[in-house]
């Protein structure tokens, strides 16, 4: 495992049912280096992704997150 572990919280602009928000982190997780991504249901909007930066950035993942119709930010 590399040494180089960032973290960056996605904003979701949509309202998504619970059943939703465990698909796209599913979805997410299954990105390559993506180490793991939760959004916890007292914060519904917020999404933290943990990830290797030595072989992703943070707007790929964002973009990925973007190409399945969610609107999103980073923050």
């Amino acid at each position: 495992m590399s040494n180089a572990i960032s973290d960056f919280m996605v904003h979701i602009d949509d309202d998504l049912y619970p059943g939703e928000r465990r698909l796209l982190e599913a979805d997410v997780m299954n990105g390559d280096c993506v180490i793991s991504a939760h959004i916890p249901d007292s914060t519904p909007h917020l999404m933290m992704v943990v990830y290797d930066s030595e072989c992703t950035h943070a707007r790929e993942i964002l973009g990925q997150v973007r190409n399945m119709g969610v609107h999103a930010t980073m923050l």
